[in-house]
């Protein structure tokens, strides 16, 4: 699933955990410096780095089947320093999934503005190729999360019709641009371009032959104006 593009706080990108990228607790995070706000900044860029390192692991592992301490040790920080940043797992995911939604928006927003969704779509695809790890996230998450007991339901369910309705939004704006048929019925395209794109995008994390740009770049065509 895209980032919701009405976020504009970028992020940087990530990739598939690996053990090398545990964290370690350095002398300055271990013994507190005496200025206040160097203590709040060398905090919250703790913060940052275990939630992009959980972000990952999550990404591989999922979220219903591990604990706040497998997942300490699995990032490689102590369960005191994780429960200190986050409080319990759910606040975690909450962090994580924040983070998901941040990360990238502004490149996209700028994208879809500059060349409108027909031809932004397939630069997206072409992308999210780039970025396995998150592209898993989505997808464990979305799993996980049609139980509806599942801490992040509510989120993903918000998540995918915003999702939605921004495309139709879009394919609204391609209309009066005059480059979409005007014969398309703007709330099914949206969700066949959802549907396809979330369906695509499992298909290739399966098989990385998969030409996700490419399988978008063909309905699109079929949804432009001659």
């Amino acid at each position: 699933m895209w980032a919701d593009r009405s976020r504009v706080d970028p992020a940087p990108s990530h990739t598939r955990h690996r053990p090398e990228t545990r964290l370690t607790v350095s002398a300055s995070d271990a013994v507190a410096p005496p200025d206040g706000r160097t203590r709040y900044a060398n905090g919250e860029r703790r913060r940052a780095a275990i939630t992009d390192a959980a972000m990952e692991v999550f990404a591989e592992q999922g979220y219903n089947n591990l604990s706040l301490r497998q997942i300490a040790d699995a990032v490689g920080v102590s369960h005191t320093l994780l429960r200190h940043h986050f409080g319990n797992k759910e606040k975690l995911l909450e962090a994580v999934l924040k983070r998901r939604e941040e990360t990238e928006s502004e490149w996209r927003a700028t994208l879809f503005a500059e060349h409108g969704l027909l031809e932004a779509l397939p630069l997206v695809m072409e992308h999210n190729a780039t970025i396995p790890g998150l592209i898993q996230l989505d997808a464990v998450m979305r799993a996980e999360a049609v139980n509806p007991e599942h801490p992040a339901h509510d989120y993903i369910v918000g998540l995918a019709r915003r999702f939605r309705a921004a495309v139709r939004a879009d394919l609204e704006g391609e209309r009066d641009a005059g480059r979409l048929r005007t014969d398309v019925d703007l709330d099914l395209a949206a969700m066949q371009l959802t549907a396809l794109i979330e369906g695509v995008q499992a298909e290739w994390l399966l098989d990385r032959d998969v030409d996700m740009a490419g399988v978008v770049r063909d309905f699109a065509e079929h949804l432009r104006k001659a």
